[in-house]
């Protein structure tokens, strides 16, 4: 049940991060929380650098989530179906 609690947080926040690089892809404007924010017209080099890597960042997420989920699952399904 812990493995299943983590892949659902896990996933949530891939849903944030991945709701977050489409909308800047949108908008042309990277919200930096901590600075000015980074906009693609005037800095597209570091603009592209950041999404590929919150991307990247993102589908990665996504692919620990779905493994977490993967073994959350085959637990509960194992531990029903074999005499323990």
């Amino acid at each position: 049940m812990v493995a299943l609690a983590v892949a659902a947080l896990i996933g949530w926040g891939c849903f944030v991060g991945a709701t977050e690089v489409v909308e800047s892809l949108h908008t042309g404007v990277l919200n930096n929380r901590k600075g000015p924010d980074i906009l693609a017209a005037e800095q597209p080099l570091l603009y592209w650098a950041l999404i590929g890597f919150y991307t990247a960042a993102t589908l990665t997420a996504a692919g620990l989530a779905l493994l977490v989920l993967a073994i959350a699952m085959r637990g509960l399904i194992g531990a029903r179906g074999s005499d323990r």
